[in-house]
């Protein structure tokens, strides 16, 4: 793959910082010039690695000191489970919040690599374009894309993020957002998750046994529970159930 003198740069730049990144970092951090931003995601942009989104939303938009577990919303679960997250992160599951995390994260980008913005102007208006194509409930999947094509990006010097009709970029794009995509149901909407949930909560019911039937208090016509002893699931209630003799 021959290089244009664009990657050149972030590739030479990056071997720099890679000689004594802990070295690069302490003289930024020292200078006071560069923008607040998590300290251990710094090394991450000076070797021009894939950041985190959840852990930038954490750290400046939690109204937490400790960070601790908040619960999460069913978009947010799906995008745990499909992405193998820990749930404990403080989710990017909107575009709102995807705007505001990328904004800070190219504040710290062009701060090590000050030539790279119109590269990730692109990556923005590119995004924006798609959250703006999609209905609400498939922005769940524009951000799993994008986090699948950041990594894909961030992997890869030969791939910069104003080259999204790349094919190893478009083909996630087609995978996350086609309907018949290979990952498109890896991240469920919010309607088809709720749904979903929905769904599984009425098939445990139908497995469950009604106390209040076995306690002459159920008068639903159409119980969800099943009307069974709850000691020997026998078709009377509890307090006729006898006793197996042994």
């Amino acid at each position: 793959v021959v290089l244009s003198a664009e990657h050149k740069k972030i590739r030479d730049a990056v071997e720099n910082h890679r000689r004594d990144v802990k070295y690069t970092l302490h003289n930024l951090l020292r200078t006071g010039l560069a923008p607040v931003f998590p300290e251990a995601l710094w090394k991450k942009i000076l070797l021009d690695q894939v950041v985190d989104f959840d852990e930038i939303n954490a750290f400046f938009f939690s109204t937490k000191l400790d960070l601790a577990p908040t619960p999460v919303s069913t978009v947010e679960s799906a995008l745990h489970k499909a992405l193998g997250r820990s749930a404990e992160k403080k989710t990017v599951s909107s575009s709102v919040v995807w705007f505001r995390c990328f904004d800070k994260y190219v504040k710290a980008v062009e701060t090590i690599f000050p030539y790279r913005t119109n590269e990730l102007r692109a990556w923005r208006e590119h995004i924006d374009d798609l959250f703006t194509s999609k209905v609400e409930d498939s922005h769940a999947r524009v951000i799993a894309y994008d986090i699948a094509a950041r990594k894909v990006i961030g992997s890869n010097p030969a791939i910069l993020f104003n080259q999204y009709n790349a094919p190893e970029i478009t083909k996630l794009q087609r995978a996350f957002l086609d309907r018949d995509g290979v990952r498109y149901n890896d991240i469920g909407g919010t309607g088809g998750s709720a749904k979903s949930a929905r769904t599984k909560l009425a098939k445990k019911r139908e497995r469950e046994i009604c106390n209040n039937w076995n306690e002459g208090k159920c008068f639903r016509s159409a119980c969800s529970r099943r009307h069974v002893c709850s000691s020997c699931e026998g078709p009377h209630v509890v307090t006729l159930c006898k006793p197996k003799s042994s």
